[in-house]
């Protein structure tokens, strides 16, 4: 593992050592997902760590940012997407040039990559952050889940089979891939997303407080970050927090994103409406001034892979209240952080309450929580993928030079 003090410093033999590295994807900011969170931590710990890493991707907005080339698509359907059938000239100078392409969607933009990976013979990469499987349950119709569900598989395992190394963020999401393209599941492993950890491991000056919302100080908090939709299982955390506070519990609901869920969240909580606060959508710097405020993260999600706001909240000490499913496990020794509750509104109540009643425990659990975090420093994910990026690219040369 290269050292963070190695990894920083600069040295004529280290600028030999660079690598020119193509991030390819569909999501990046202004688009704001935990893909475009992961790949923005990232991408900019590639280039502090002395990097030259580029980040390719489709959009109608011109960007400030470095090494960030964006490609005027056209949308896809009503979704924020944008997609085309190559790279604009600008872009294509550069990724021509590039060490190793890292392909971090599955559709449009990963045969763009495939095919020029392919005419420069470089390394390909191939790092699928989404439970598609999952979400062809919980977003689509019976009646088009079976033709999605092909197609998606199809996708997945032709990029997998293409690709020189297949990474997931999490073993949950790594076992359905090696069930898709069993042929290929040696060159599977498992790298985890990576965080800034710095920004949330203290309260700034300027946090939000929760005297803004007309909260208590004696009121416990359960905080929300992320898309209103109906993957995220939200429906059962409202019907959860509805019977808690009938039966005293002393709790607030505070909720940062937007989705199509949120009329049906209003709507089920409307009897406690004073105590259920919708922000809407935040930016994610904003993060580490609301963060502090929260007293529990509460995530009921199942189709999670190893998401970026509960590592950002785990940073913040901050104990969860989740449903179980297999993504917790990415977490080492979660059950000292938080509790896991069965998926459904009774079981959740039951928790909700117990946290408002157990402050002590609460804090302690969020302790344990801030150690876990330690675990997705963007710092030591970065250096985990620059060997393999180095690794790959001297094996190439060898090729080559045979």
């Amino acid at each position: 593992m290269i050292s963070m003090r190695t990894a920083r410093k600069r040295s004529p033999a280290a600028d030999q050592q660079r690598l020119k590295i193509g991030l390819f994807t569909d999501s990046f900011p202004p688009i704001i997902n935990g893909v475009s969170v992961t790949l923005s931590n990232l991408h900019a710990e590639l280039l502090a760590q002395g990097q030259d890493a580029h980040v390719f991707t489709f959009g109608n907005q011109e960007t400030d940012q470095p090494n960030v080339w964006v490609t005027r698509g056209v949308p896809l359907g009503n979704s924020p997407f944008q997609g085309a059938l190559m790279l604009d000239r600008p872009s294509t100078l550069i990724a021509e040039k590039l060490s190793v392409f890292h392909v971090n969607d599955p559709f449009n933009i990963a045969y763009i990559a495939l095919r020029m990976a392919q005419r420069a013979n470089r390394p390909l990469v191939f790092t699928n952050h989404t439970r598609h499987d999952i979400y062809l349950e919980e977003k689509w119709s019976s009646v088009l889940r079976p033709m999605l569900r092909l197609y998606v598989e199809a996708q997945m395992t032709y990029v997998m089979r293409m690709s020189d190394v297949i990474t997931a963020p999490a073993y949950s999401s790594l076992r359905w891939m090696q069930q898709l393209a069993p042929d290929v599941a040696d060159r599977m492993r498992v790298v985890h997303n990576g965080v800034q950890l710095q920004p949330y491991e203290r309260i700034p000056e300027n946090a939000v407080r929760r005297d803004q919302f007309g909260i208590g100080s004696q009121a416990t908090i359960f905080g929300y970050v992320g898309r209103v939709a109906p993957e995220k299982n939200l429906e059962v955390f409202a019907h959860a927090f509805l019977v808690a506070v009938g039966q005293g519990a002393d709790a607030h609901w505070v909720v940062i994103g937007d989705g199509s869920s949120r009329a049906d969240l209003e709507a089920i909580t409307a009897p406690v409406r004073e105590r259920v606060h919708f922000l809407g959508k935040l930016p994610n710097q904003e993060m580490p001034r609301y963060l502090p405020m929260f007293d529990v993260f509460a995530t009921p999600s199942v189709s999670e892979v190893n998401p970026i706001s509960v590592i950002e909240a785990i940073a913040c000490s901050k104990p969860f209240l989740g449903v179980r499913a297999d993504w917790w496990d990415e977490y080492p020794n979660h059950q000292q952080a938080g509790i896991l509750a069965e998926n459904n509104p009774a079981d959740l109540a039951a928790a909700i309450s117990w946290f408002c009643q157990q402050e002590g425990a609460r804090r302690a659990m969020g302790v344990h929580a801030h150690q876990i975090s330690c675990h997705f420093d963007v710092r030591q994910v970065a250096a985990q993928w620059i060997e393999i990026y180095r690794t790959l690219g001297e094996q190439y040369a060898l090729i080559q030079a045979s």
